[in-house]
């Protein structure tokens, strides 16, 4: 690393506090877990929803709590993590995993060193291979990394003001999840009176016309090109549309009206992620013209079926058991396809219930977007300030970092 760092902190390689090793499993009972740049080291149960592991877990490594481990393949994505959550890990013999001396360094402090976005870019420097999504880090190039650690005392009130932080951050995600929760409860609740109050059921296709996506191709040759924004499976998040990153797309010019979203529409995902699968909500026309790539179908509803009624079923769980029960599946991806969304079985109050049901709802998502600002503030505020006091750009009073000093030989 370049820059000036404070006197009192020391300028050293990974190696000097990381050392690898590659103890292998003594039993089967230990809970696997897999590596993921969005979540770290997190078992397989709670990432997949089932175990993806071999039946022969022979040569699979252990972990120790506080210990970490890579994906060498896709390192330079963030993929590192550390054991918190089980005394004892097993994980894939293609990780790779090291420990840390905690005399040098508290893992807490660590943990937010390495998931820093200028970290993780460092780690594309020592990513090697031809394949852009098969570059592999060695342990020998991670260790050669130099970085700045200052004493034990000032890791420990670093550490405990970022935690603060990060507490914050956990409660507004948990605050999102209870209003969506409870939004989804009412919703079930409301669905459940449908066999006795005699509701109709009809398929998609009856009450809906679905239009597919425009694929994206750099060999395509355009007479009268015309580059417009477009929707991507990203976008298109379980009950909102996230609208941070939008790409540009060329197509005919006089494709546009074919593909273009209007107010009103219902985006459903084709596939990825078992928790993508179907993940629908409605267009409200923010940016136009706007279209949607093929792996995003719109619905237009007509007259007899209202849009936000629809997503909501959608996101309902028989919706969602739906999709996951006509879904082609993979290890850890599923999709649908057109004719799939065309069957998909449509509960019909009449409008007037729909309408009810949908500004329930409503309610519910309107506090959710709030939240889900100010949850993208405290990100925010997170990594400007992890960077800030990781560096030594700024330092802390003081008069906190003597409150720390107590525990100066303490793992934290």
């Amino acid at each position: 690393m370049s820059g000036e760092v404070p006197k009192s902190w020391k300028k050293l390689e990974l190696g000097f506090f990381c050392t690898e090793h590659r103890r292998r499993a003594k039993s089967a009972d230990i809970p696997i877990f897999s590596v993921s740049k969005d979540y770290g080291l997190i078992a397989q149960a709670e990432l997949f929803g089932r175990r993806i592991a071999s039946a022969n877990t022979s040569n699979y490594k252990t972990l120790k709590r506080g210990e970490y481990a890579y994906d060498p393949m896709l390192l330079w994505t963030g993929s590192i993590g550390c054991l918190w959550r089980s005394s004892e890990a097993m994980i894939s013999p293609a990780y790779t995993t090291f420990g840390i001396d905690n005399k040098v360094v508290l893992p807490k402090f660590f943990d937010t060193l390495i998931k820093m976005p200028r970290m993780v870019e460092r780690y594309r420097s020592i990513s090697h291979g031809t394949n852009v999504r098969r570059k592999k880090a060695h342990f020998d190039d991670f260790s050669a990394l130099v970085v700045a650690i200052p004493p034990l005392a000032e890791q420990h009130a670093i550490a405990d003001v970022l935690s603060a932080v990060e507490e914050a951050i956990a409660k507004t995600k948990a605050l999102v999840d209870a209003l969506i929760a409870t939004k989804n409860e009412i919703l079930e609740d409301r669905l459940r009176i449908s066999t006795q109050a005699g509701w109709e059921i009809c398929r998609l296709r009856d009450v809906a016309t679905i239009r597919t996506g425009i694929s994206k191709s750099k060999d395509r040759q355009f007479k009268d090109p015309l580059s417009v924004p477009y929707l991507r499976v990203a976008n298109v998040q379980d009950g909102y549309i996230d609208l941070e990153e939008i790409k540009m797309i060329t197509i005919e010019q006089d494709q546009l009206g074919r593909y273009s979203l209007q107010k009103g529409d219902v985006l459903f995902n084709e596939g990825g992620d078992f928790d993508k699968l179907g993940r629908g909500c409605v267009w409200s026309g923010q940016i136009s013209p706007c279209v949607h790539q093929n792996h995003v179908f719109a619905v237009r509803c007509k007259p007899k079926l209202n849009p936000e009624f629809l997503a909501l079923l959608a996101a309902s769980r028989k919706g969602k058991a739906y999709f996951r029960l006509s879904s082609k599946q993979t290890t850890n991806l599923a999709s649908i396809n057109t004719s799939d969304l065309r069957s998909f079985p449509v509960l019909l109050p009449p409008m007037d219930e729909q309408l009810k049901i949908a500004a329930i709802a409503k309610t519910f998502d309107q506090r959710a977007t709030a939240e889900r600002a100010s949850l993208a503030l405290l990100v925010e505020m997170r990594t400007a300030l992890s960077q800030e006091l990781l560096s030594g750009r700024l330092r802390l009073p003081d008069s906190i970092i003597a409150r720390h000093r107590g525990k100066a030989g303490q793992a934290a």
